[in-house]
């Protein structure tokens, strides 16, 4: 049941944000079954993996802020 619900959400979440992105139905689908196999979902999953990726990536540099600050001062 998780795995239904999980992808129900990740399907609506692709969904919006190819028509935040795109706006235009035809473009949608042009970009939903070249770059995403035709499922919303892939979309989804694309936007979810970038996220973590960008808070991985402010987590490393904040890191290696705080170990540079320690290490000179």
């Amino acid at each position: 049941m998780k795995a239904v619900l999980g992808d129900k959400l990740l399907a609506k979440a692709g969904k919006l944000y190819l028509q935040f992105r795109l706006r235009h139905p035809a473009k949608i689908e042009q970009e939903l079954s070249i770059k995403y196999d035709g499922q919303y979902r892939n979309a989804g999953l694309t936007l979810l993996f970038d996220v973590f990726m960008a808070l991985a990536a402010v987590a490393l540099v904040g890191l290696v802020t705080i170990v540079l600050y320690f290490t000179t001062a």
